[in-house]
Formats: C-alpha cells, structure tokens, sequence
C-alpha cells in the first residue's frame, strides 16, 4: 500500500473514528439531558394539575380532558386502590375497563417517594413514552401522571447526529486533500530512505537523500550515524571474532559447538584430536558423532535441554570430563577435557594407598593388642598406663583411618558393587545410632527419626546404608553440643527417596560446603584431629550413594547446624 493511500486510510478512519464516537455521545448525552429536561417539566404540570383536580369524582373524567388539551400531554388521575378515574385518551365510560395502574413502576415510585418516571412503549398508543407521576391531588385522587411521547426528543437527536455526520463527511474530504498533499513532500525522500537502508543491510555504500522537512532530515541524519557505527562495530566484530576463533584453537580442551538442528558449526583442532578426526574431515551432526554410549548419553542430555557437568566419558581410548550446555540460539556447546592421564596417576595413587593401608594392617594390630595389654596390666593411675592408653587410641585411629583408606581404595576401584534390597529405613537408621546411643546419653543428645508412610524402605545395599548412616551419625555427633539434637528424615520424591541427617550443631561455614565431601577435608582441623575425624567420612558416603545411583549434598545455614541429604532409589532396578 503507498503512502499516500495509507496516509488517506489513517486519516479517514480517524475522523470517521472521531465522528462516529460524536454521534455516539450525541444520542446518549444529548437524549439523556433532553429526557431530563421533559422529566423535569412534566413533574412540575403534575404538581399543577394535582392543585387544579376539582374535589368532585365527577368532574375527573372531564377535567383529565380539559387539563390534557392545555398541557398539550396525556393526563391520568389515579386513587389509592391503582384504578384509573380520569385520562385524557379515554372517555369517561371506557375508564372502568382499564388496567388498574397501581402496578405501574412510575406509580409505585410516586407513592413509596412522592415522585417516579419511567419509559416504556404505551399499551394503548405503541409508541415510547415517557411518564412522570407525583403524589397528590384532592381527596380521593392519590397519583396524578402525566405523560408525553419521546418522538421530539428522537427527532432533536437524530438532527444533531445529522450534523455531526456532514461535518465528519467535510472532514474525510480535508483529511484526503491533506494526506495527498503531505505524501508529496515526504514520499520520495521516504522511499529513497528505503533503497538506502536496503544497502546499508546488503552490506553495499549506501546512498543519502536530501529532504526540507525537519523531521526527514533528522531521520537521514540519524539513519547516516547509524551507518557509520555499524560499520564501525562490523569492524569489531570481525575482529573479535578473529580473536575468539584463534583462542578457542588455542586451547586444550576440546569445544565444539553445534546449531539447532545439531549441524557443527564449530570445532577445534584440541576437539578434532581427542576425536581421532582430521584437520580437513568433515563432522557428522552432533547425534553421529559419538558411537560410545556414554557419549551419546551426554549428547541426548545436552539436546534435551539438561546441563551436564564434568560427566565422565571414554572416547578412541581417552576418558574426558564432558560439560554440556543448551545456547540460547536453540544450538548446543560441548566442551571436552582429557583426563586419562590424570585417571592413570589416581589408580596409582588408590594402589599405592590399598598396598599401604595392607601393610600396615597387621603392624597396627599388633601394637593395638600390646597396647591392650600394657593398659590391663599397668596400675590405675601409673605413667605406664597412661603412655600405653595413649598408644591405644592412636593406634585405633590409626587402624580406623586404614578400614576406611581401603573401603574408599575398594569403592573407588570398582572391586565394590551395592547388591541393593528392599531395606526399612527406619530399623535400620535406628541399628547404625545403637553404638553411638551411649556417647549421645552423656551428652543428652537427643535422637529421633522422622519417616513419612510413603518414603518408609528404599532400595540400597545392607551393609552400604548401615555404614552410611553410621559415618553420618558418627561426624554429626561430635559437632552437635550438649542438649542437641539428630533428626533423620526421610520423603518420597520424583527421583526415589531423599533421607535426611540434620544436627543443630555448630554448621559448617560456607566457604567450606563445596569441599566437605573430599577426602581428608577438614572445615575444622585442630577440633576433627582432637575429636578423632579421620576426614574420609563424607567422601566414602559421597561414593557410596553414587554408587546406587543416587546423589548427596550439604547444607548448613548460619548458627544453624548442618543437613546432609542423600537420594536413593525407591525400588531395585531390574537388570
């Protein structure tokens, strides 16, 4: 559609809009002061003609003729009972067959007010009139109503509006001369502008018109600015985007980068080479790139709008950590970090500390039974005693520290698998705190444990939850003071069940939560140390849950002691 067609539409449907509105406003604003105004006036003839009703029943027929012929309108006199005893449309001898008129809504008004009105079409005449009744008049008389047709306030209406529409039809003419007159001044520097923006975005040297209305010019002005720091930033961008390409080449980790449909549309030479794929080869779709299970599992993620973070997958004989994110164009990021070598050195590393946690079973055993010994035959309260009850309890914490080295050693080399049943959460919660019921009456301690009906049992090894529960129960007990208490928990949610462990100890302060499931990590050193931690707690819970398939994590608000909450599956899996 052209301009100057445009501007005529727009401008013609405004005053037509505007017209329209006025002949809207005149029927209603107009008719409802004109229907006021003879409201008004008609009250004032029925309060007349109530004062001029002869006292004799009759003269009513008569004087309702007479007093109608000089009003110029229908005058009704009306009794207590509603029946009609005068009316200027009908002679004295058809008033008894008239409708009794006590239930009119004018007449109802006029006796509970003084005064009432309404319109209505008139059963006698048909046509819409407006009625108006007061109360009053000579005795006998109770109502006197006076009525008179609309038709005149209809026709001051509809002349009004008639107006009003001739002058919006002028309006709609000057509205037209005006659009045509506005499209040829600003027309052709408008489509100039057009042809100009059009070569700005094809990259092509655009071309600038000159105009002399103010506001096209300040619109070539700014469209020319506008070009200039778009080729500015064009300029930045190339840049950057040379700089960002040279960087992702640069790095070690592998980054490939795919579009919505899963095309790549990135790669870099790290990517390529952890792949086993040439500088020159061309990429498969990201869902034909992997043939690895675990790698294909990682793309199904990613494509299906989860984030993964450090997955671990094996790939052409590498195993790489893979972080997966969803961009907000719909396309996917994957990055890929090779950590083979760093696998290599921690089975070494859980070897070396399996041979050593071995070898040093046996001597551990043999000074723990000495010690025994030593501390049964020594007198009460001698040296000797004391030196060999020191000996004792550092040899037993010695010997817990190997139990648990090679519990983690086992768990992290696989030589472990949870044989997962059925298992009562609350019994079994109930088995693990029995040993440490004692040390927590001394302190009064309180246990309790909080089990809903449908998170009752949970599907997890025997062995695996008792020692769980007892390494939970173990670290909450020596942070929990005196008076406190250990509440575990445990609700059925979408992913199985989530149990939980919560004290109302110390806490743990926030920079320490994200480490606490490391192995050997302390938030409190010096105090672990004294009360005998051994720092592998945590880390064997942490292996353990994952290893049925579940998850762990801390919490711990300020002052407000800690919750640690594991998940674990509602039923055994089927194989």
């Amino acid at each position: 559609m052209r301009l100057a067609t445009r501007l005529f539409v727009a401008t013609s449907l405004l005053v037509a809009a505007t017209v329209a509105g006025l002949i809207l406003a005149a029927d209603q604003i107009l008719r409802r002061e004109l229907v006021t105004e003879t409201q008004e006036a008609l009250a004032g003839e029925a309060r007349l003609i109530a004062v001029q009703v002869p006292r004799d029943s009759s003269r009513w027929s008569d004087a309702a003729h007479t007093l109608g012929a000089l009003t110029g309108h229908r005058v009704t006199l009306i009794d207590a009972t509603g029946r009609v005893r005068g009316d200027t449309n009908f002679p004295s001898d058809a008033l008894p067959h008239l409708e009794n008129h006590g239930g009119r809504p004018e007449v109802r008004q006029a006796l509970a007010q003084g005064e009432g009105s309404s319109q209505r079409l008139s059963a006698s005449t048909n046509e819409r009139r407006l009625y108006v009744a007061v109360r009053g008049g000579p005795a006998g008389i109770t109502v006197v109503r006076v009525s008179t047709t609309l038709a005149s306030v209809d026709d001051q209406v509809t002349g009004v509006q008639r107006a009003v529409a001739l002058a919006g039809v002028g309006a709609i003419a000057a509205a037209a001369l005006l659009a045509w007159l506005l499209a040829r001044s600003l027309a052709r520097p408008l489509v100039e502008l057009t042809a100009t923006a059009r070569a700005i975005a094809e990259d092509e040297p655009p071309e600038f018109p000159d105009s002399r209305v103010p506001e096209v010019a300040e619109h070539i002005r700014a469209l020319r600015t506008m070009s200039d720091r778009l080729a500015q930033r064009f300029a930045d961008l190339r840049r950057e985007r040379e700089e960002s390409q040279t960087l992702v080449e640069s790095m070690t980790d592998g980054v490939i980068a795919s579009d919505a449909r899963g095309a790549i549309v990135a790669c870099n030479a790290a990517a390529r080479r952890l792949l086993g794929r040439s500088a020159g080869e061309v990429l498969p779709g990201l869902g034909l790139l992997f043939h690895e299970k675990g790698a294909r599992e990682l793309v199904r993620d990613v494509l299906a709008g989860r984030d993964v973070d450090q997955r671990e997958i094996e790939t052409a004989g590498r195993v790489l950590l893979g972080t997966g994110r969803m961009l907000p164009d719909g396309g996917t990021l994957l990055v890929f970090r090779d950590v083979t070598a760093l696998r290599r050195l921690e089975l070494v590393r859980r070897d070396f500390v399996a041979n050593v946690s071995h070898e040093l079973k046996t001597p551990l055993t043999s000074i723990a039974g000495y010690a025994e010994t030593l501390v049964g035959e020594s007198e009460p309260e001698s040296q000797t005693r004391k030196f060999a009850e020191t000996i004792l309890a550092n040899a037993r914490r010695m010997q817990q520290l190997v139990e648990d080295l090679l519990d983690l050693s086992r768990i992290e080399s696989g030589g472990w698998r949870p044989a997962p049943q059925v298992e009562e959460l609350a019994p079994a919660a109930r088995e693990a705190w029995a040993p440490f019921a004692d040390r927590a009456a001394q302190r009064d301690v309180r246990f309790a444990v909080e089990v809903t009906p449908a998170a009752h049992a949970a599907a997890a090894d025997p062995e695996a939850l008792r020692q769980i529960f007892t390494n939970l129960f173990d670290n909450a007990l020596r942070h929990t003071p005196a008076g406190g208490r250990i509440t575990v928990t445990a609700a059925q949610v979408q992913e199985g069940i989530v149990i939980t462990v919560a004290d109302t100890g110390s806490g743990i302060p926030p920079e320490h939560l994200p480490r606490i499931f490391e192995r050997f990590y302390r938030a409190d050193p010096a105090r672990s140390r004294d009360q005998g931690g051994t720092g592998l707690g945590l880390a064997i819970v942490k292996h353990l849950v994952e290893a049925h398939g579940g998850r762990v994590e801390a919490e711990s608000p300020p002052r407000q002691g800690a919750t640690i909450r594991f998940v674990l599956p509602a039923s055994v899996p089927q194989p």
